[in-house]
């Protein structure tokens, strides 16, 4: 696979997929151990926050993959 071969939208789109995954694990493993929530409203808390994450980061790192 030749990873220099990427468009800048490619790359934003898997950096902010891997991001918004591991903040949503990251979350869902500290509201459910560290507060003692449910698990399955962590486990919703955890996938909105990783979506979130999602959202906000992928244009923000669509923008510095272009210049």
């Amino acid at each position: 696979m030749d990873l220099e071969s990427w468009k800048p939208d490619d790359n934003a789109r898997r950096l902010a997929t891997l991001i918004g995954s591991f903040g949503g694990v990251f979350a869902f493993v500290a509201l459910w151990m560290g507060l003692s929530l449910n698990p399955l409203l962590a486990l919703l808390c955890g996938v909105v926050i990783g979506l979130l994450v999602f959202v906000v980061l992928r244009p923000l790192l669509r923008g510095l993959f272009r210049r």
